[in-house]
């Protein structure tokens, strides 16, 4: 998700106009020529960071002690990643202690700088991907991280017709704590809607997917954010929330798909059918400010869906030149409904009627249920266990895998999986009932009926890690190598800290990545 222009702007000209007006200069609107650090404001709050460098770097050597000219180089030094050098300008431009956004701003750098500091760095070998991380168990995430942001960036680059200057920065926090320390979101923000991650200040800021108790789509977050720094440069960040949002779902996942169209996945289909066919879907512009201030992870999942869904019938109609000409549109500040109408050739309402026909057009909902994201912290104070993920299923499912479960812990995984199988002919569309079952018939060598069990609740949920690892493992003891790949490198992109993956390409993977795989399934204690 993108942090919002009027949110930043609001930011920077509060602190501006908090310190004391520049001797010499005149006050209201001039031009660049008259003013050359407005020209580096505006700058900045269009994300022209470099432009905005050059000219503070100039202030700066002309007036150091000028709080304007010290607040804007805090500016870009907190965009480029230069968090001490951030905090001591502005500081030094008398933030400190104004009380309001000003002050806030400062907190925030501060607050990065203090987190930042004992992360390591790591970069690809041409320095244009910087990522900074957790010493420890966040060291796996990195390679992974290093070919998304290679492969999400050529895919995203030609797809907006903009290639950012660089380096593109990413921070992994943790938790979902540190990420609420450096943004503008609160703990309970995060649990609600089940935002990991944002685009902020000219850079991807991501939270670990350990932090979730079974992982979440990190890769396709760390691109999903990316189209948001992409596109922000690209249009001088003038593009509304919502058509980021749309944009950036629309094209997360192109760097890994291929030729393959874009397709909501079934939970996020059923949610939308269902709202429009009860007349409930959300206006646009009630995700403004950031869809992680909607009430719900359901109310998330469906603004999402319209969005991409928009985005991806304009695209039907116009394909990739007319996406290059919405970018160019929203760049020369154009409206965002006369962008997408003037790129489309036709009205803005007759384009979102056919988009609602395309919705229509969707398959009968299925009604796969949403598995919330659910925090490590949220489990550590006892709010999430395995009831949590089952609350809705049915009480006879409900008993017979505890009974299994019973079995499985006095080593009779034999009579658990009968059990299981059960409890999944009562939820056979549950991924948690399927992977009980699933697990329970691995321990039993019976990996052809975990595949069959399996197979239907991965295509409903693919992002459910647990069962798309048994999967990984399931059809590798079939004998099926290259499938088994397929699904470990998927089990990969949502939970790498799960061994199982890692083996499982040990054995089956490429020759290029069985030896490194071989050794993270090692240090990862299979």
């Amino acid at each position: 998700m993108t942090a919002r222009r009027n949110a930043f702007c609001a930011l920077l000209w509060v602190a501006l106009a908090l310190m004391p007006p520049r001797g010499g200069l005149a006050q209201g609107a001039r031009g660049p020529s008259a003013d050359p650090l407005l020209e580096g404001e505006r700058a900045i709050a269009e994300l022209r960071v470099e432009e905005a460098a050059a000219i503070a770097r100039a202030a700066l050597a002309r007036s150091p002690t000028d709080q304007r000219v010290l607040a804007l180089m805090g500016l870009v030094a907190f965009h480029q990643g230069e968090y001490v050098e951030a905090a001591t300008y502005l500081e030094r431009a008398g933030t400190a202690g104004t009380g309001g956004d000003a002050a806030a701003l400062l907190a925030t750098v501060v607050a990065t700088r203090d987190l930042v500091a004992p992360m390591r760095e790591a970069r690809s070998a041409d320095g244009r991907y910087r990522i900074r991380y957790s010493a420890g168990p966040d060291e796996i995430l990195v390679p992974y991280a290093l070919d998304t942001l290679a492969a999400a960036d050529r895919f995203i680059s030609e797809a907006l017709g903009y290639r950012a200057p660089g380096p593109i920065r990413l921070e992994l926090y943790p938790d979902a704590e540190s990420l609420a320390r450096v943004s503008s979101l609160t703990v309970a923000d995060i649990a609600r809607s089940g935002t990991i991650a944002l685009c902020k200040w000219d850079r991807l800021m991501v939270t670990s997917p350990r932090a979730l108790a079974h992982g979440y789509a990190w890769t396709d977050t760390i691109s999903h954010e990316l189209v948001h720094l992409i596109l922000a440069r690209a249009t001088r960040d003038h593009a509304p929330v919502w058509v980021h949002e749309g944009i950036a779902k629309y094209l997360e996942t192109g760097y890994r798909r291929g030729p393959e169209p874009f397709a909501l996945d079934a939970v996020s289909a059923s949610i939308l059918v269902e709202a429009a066919a009860a007349q409930e879907l959300l206006p646009f512009e009630r995700l403004h400010p950031s869809i992680a201030l909607l009430p719900s992870q359901r109310d998330a999942a469906l603004a999402f869906a319209q969005v991409s869904t928009f985005v991806s019938t304009f695209h039907r109609l116009r394909g990739a030149p007319g996406l290059l000409d919405l970018v160019r549109r929203l760049a020369a500040n154009e409206d965002a409904r006369d962008a997408f109408a003037g790129a489309a050739g036709t009205s803005f309402n007759e384009l979102e009627r056919t988009w609602r026909a395309d919705v229509r057009a969707l398959p009968a909902p299925t009604r796969p249920r949403l598995l919330p994201r659910r925090l490590l912290a949220a489990r550590a104070l006892g709010g999430d266990t395995d009831a949590d993920d089952l609350a809705e299923v049915s009480a006879e499912a409900r008993r017979r895998l505890r009974l299994g479960d019973l079995l499985s812990g006095r080593g009779h995984p034999l009579a658990a999986s009968h059990e299981y199988a059960a409890a999944l002919t009562l939820a056979a569309d549950d991924p948690v009932v399927a992977a009980r079952f699933a697990r329970a018939a691995l321990g039993s060598d019976q990996a052809t009926r975990a595949v069959a069990a399996l197979r239907p609740v991965v295509a409903t949920h693919p992002e459910y890690a647990p069962s798309v690892s048994l999967l990984a493992r399931a059809l590798e003891a079939a004998g099926h190598g290259e499938e088994a790949r397929q699904y470990a490198h998927q089990a990969i992109r949502l939970n790498p800290f799960d061994p199982a993956p890692h083996c499982v390409l040990g054995a089956v993977g490429s020759a290029e990545e069985r030896a490194d795989e071989a050794a993270r399934c090692a240090s990862l204690g299979r």
